[in-house]
């Protein structure tokens, strides 16, 4: 084996070990799919709750002024 032959290997295997340690590395970091699930869930949720407020928003602007008026005042006597 030459030396220049020698040289390569070592700089492949160094290489390839760099890539097996960076590959090991980022599997590890990747958030697990359970976490994922329940990001999943909360944003659902919160999707779910604004579609509700803008639905009510978009109700209030466009009832008319009496009908919200009468709505006003029951929320005031409730409160």
């Amino acid at each position: 084996m030459s030396m220049w032959t020698a040289i390569v290997l070592i700089v492949i295997a160094a290489v390839a070990g760099e890539a097996w340690r960076h590959h090991i590395k980022a599997r590890q970091a990747a958030p697990d799919r359970d976490a994922l699930e329940q990001l999943a869930r909360r944003l659902d949720a919160l999707d779910s709750d604004l579609r509700a407020r803008v639905e009510t928003l978009e109700r209030i602007v466009t009832d008319n002024k009496e009908d919200l008026k009468r709505q006003f005042d029951s929320l005031d006597k409730a409160g």
